[in-house]
């Protein structure tokens, strides 16, 4: 009974911000992106020669290496940040509900919604480039692998954004920051430096489990030690963000 009072309200926040999340007016910029994939993969299916890896690539540097960070950036750092600065957090904080636990539910949503739209987008750019160059078992391997590594990659970015609205003010500038600097570029510079990514870890696990184009040849971490990284982000974050959010004081 006494679980029951906990998971109930969970989910409610977690439905809630869900539909919030999916049906809000930034459903036409995830729509744009997928468009986009759509159309890049799609153009590069009819001058390829090589369709298993360079399908692969595509996805690896289109999706893994670029859009998951900043479409988790878009959604995560704002959504309790948000309800905060428009006050709408008034209910969750007056509910007779741990605060740790409410957090949760935002966490829940979040993960769910951005792992929903990555399959999808994952989806939309395999359809368009391997439904010209033939859907067989090896394409197939790929894109269950790649779906499998973004609701991965979803669950740590989800994490580590959702903790940064409520960690600053304006968790959009270190959005951008990681999103566009630490991944993107410092991500890039060869060396060990790079391995203090998300995304190394998300493309090591990729890695392993994809033997075509520049994902399959990624020289990165063992799987299993980068799955347990990705865990050990997630899980820090979620409990560092829940405590943060527990002891902050909201208008």
């Amino acid at each position: 009974m006494e679980l029951n009072k906990i998971i109930s309200p969970v989910l409610s926040i977690a439905r809630y911000s869900t539909r919030k999340i999916l049906f809000n007016r930034r459903w036409i910029l995830s729509l744009i992106i997928a468009v986009l994939v759509g159309s890049i993969m799609g153009y590069a299916a009819t001058l390829v020669d090589e369709p298993l890896d360079s399908g692969a690539t595509l996805l690896d540097v289109l999706i893994l290496s670029f859009i998951m960070p900043i479409i988790a950036m878009i959604y995560g750092s704002s959504l309790i940040r948000n309800e905060i600065e428009d006050r709408s957090i008034t209910q969750v904080i007056i509910a007779p509900l741990d605060r740790r636990i409410a957090y949760f539910g935002y966490y829940i949503s979040l993960a769910f919604a951005l792992s929903i739209i990555m399959v999808l987008i994952n989806l939309i750019g395999w359809l368009a480039f391997y439904a010209q160059r033939g859907m067989d078992g090896d394409s197939l391997a790929i894109l269950a692998s790649m779906c499998l590594v973004s609701i991965m990659g979803s669950l740590a970015y989800s994490a580590l954004f959702l903790a940064s609205g409520v960690f600053l003010k304006k968790p959009v500038y270190f959005g951008l920051f990681y999103a566009f600097i630490w991944e993107s570029f410092i991500g890039s510079i060869p060396g060990a430096i790079s391995h203090f990514t998300v995304r190394h870890f998300v493309r090591s696990v990729a890695a392993g489990w994809v033997n075509y184009g520049s994902i399959g040849t990624y020289d990165g971490s063992p799987v299993s030690v980068s799955i347990a990284v990705l865990v050990g982000i997630t899980v820090a974050f979620l409990v560092l963000g829940a405590i943060v959010f527990d002891k902050s004081e909201y208008p």
